[in-house]
């Protein structure tokens, strides 16, 4: 689709440009938490050295108060007298010193040359490493939360601007599709009309032998079928999607049936022109289905096969028994898929390429009905390919049910495919 282009390239802009704004944010606040934090760390850093400091002055001003309480008796007499004064207990003095500051250690000889000599110089001042360790945890916890908050508030912006990208893409998308349905009904209506209004001047308006009155006929009954078709997808598709598709369910001989609709199929397509090969699993498989509705299915692909297929076509369809489920798989060498394309190959409306170059007619709804019928039976269906000019193969799946006790197992293919 040649103009979706430009839109989502704009949008994918967008996108990465917001995205790379909102990362550019949370890692400047994330920094700015980091930064912060290294300034409080050393704010508490020094407030545990200034408690130190602290500590050796009250230990100090203890010491002078003591001799100042107990004086030096040759001062009085005027005689000066060497004496040893002595001073406060060392253990009561380290007591005091932890009662007031816990973070404070009094140890006999230094630890880091930062330790401080007490007045008398019989012990130092030291911090314990605790308190330390324990401010440097703090700080890459506070880092840590703050990285794990802004990684959640980027994961979480980013994820709320995919999924809204991504509705964006699927509305863009659906309207694309709308409107390439509207071509392609257009065309499909237009086309078998303007033939009929043709073939009907000719008929009333020239005198045509038998043979060619016959021919004009058939060509007319083709244009007519076409619109029947049209008209029928169409309102089977309305059914789908507002619930009110039917189905009458009835136990089904998958073989009699599936070779009955392929060869009825291959007779409208034109004798021969599907390239058509059956391929049976030596066992019967029965199903619970609505023939007619599976029948839509099966025409459906068998007749992309053939729209999207040059000739000489070849298409296998194939029914097989996978434990509690049959296969039926109709595979074929045509245009084939680009992997892009098999996530949405059975969305409404959706079809390959673009209306204005495409030159396969159809509307998008064939294989969204496929899809709808399908899953109402209780099966699946997917799409497989190896590639564009490759072909593709597009796999039913049903669950199986024993043969109906009314069946015989020796009864003929036609009638248990009428039963």
């Amino acid at each position: 689709m040649a103009n979706r282009a430009p839109t989502f390239s704009l949008q994918r802009i967008i996108f990465l440009a917001v995205s790379l704004v909102v990362c550019v944010q949370v890692g400047w606040w994330i920094n700015v938490q980091i930064r912060e934090s290294r300034r409080l760390l050393e704010a508490r850093t020094q407030a545990l050295f200034a408690s130190r400091a602290e500590a050796w002055q009250m230990d100090s001003l203890s010491i002078l108060a003591f001799i100042h309480a107990n004086p030096d008796p040759s001062s009085r007499s005027g005689a000066i007298e060497g004496r040893y004064v002595p001073l406060p207990d060392l253990r009561q003095r380290r007591d005091a010193i932890h009662r007031r500051f816990p973070h404070v250690a009094v140890v006999l000889a230094p630890i880091t040359s930062q330790d401080l000599p007490l007045l008398d110089g019989r012990a130092f001042l030291t911090l314990r490493p605790e308190p330390l360790i324990e401010l440097q945890n703090q700080r890459w916890h506070s880092v840590f939360r703050a990285a794990s908050e802004g990684a959640f508030m980027v994961a979480a912006v980013l994820l709320g601007f995919v999924v809204m990208y991504r509705k964006l893409e699927e509305e863009l998308d659906l309207k694309l599709r709308q409107r390439n349905f509207t071509s392609a009904v257009t065309h499909e209506l237009k086309t078998p009309i303007a033939s009929l209004q043709v073939w009907t001047e000719t008929l009333f308006t020239r005198s045509l032998g038998e043979e060619q009155r016959l021919r004009v006929r058939g060509l007319m009954e083709k244009d007519l079928a076409r619109l029947r078709e049209l008209v029928g997808n169409l309102l089977d598709v309305a059914r789908a999607e507002s619930g009110s598709l039917v189905l009458h369910l009835a136990p089904l001989e998958l073989e009699p049936w599936l070779r009955g609709v392929c060869e009825a199929m291959d007779e409208r397509l034109g004798p021969g022109q599907l390239g058509l090969k059956l391929e049976f699993g030596p066992d019967p498989l029965w199903v619970n289905a609505d023939p007619k509705a599976l029948g839509t299915v099966l025409e459906n692909l068998l007749s992309n096969a053939f729209k999207y297929a040059s000739e000489p076509r070849q298409t296998t369809v194939t029914l097989d028994g996978d434990g509690d489920d049959a296969l039926i798989v109709v595979s074929d060498l045509g245009h084939g898929l680009a992997p892009k394309d098999l996530p949405r190959v059975f969305h409404r409306f959706f079809r390959v390429g673009d209306e204005m170059t495409r030159q396969v007619a159809g509307t998008g709804l064939g294989l969204f009905l496929v899809k709808e019928i399908v899953t109402r039976h209780g099966g699946d269906a997917r799409a497989t390919s190896r590639g564009v000019g490759l072909g593709s193969a597009f796999t039913i799946r049903l669950p199986r049910i024993a043969r109906p006790a009314d069946q015989p197992a020796d009864a003929p293919a036609g009638e248990a495919a009428d039963a």
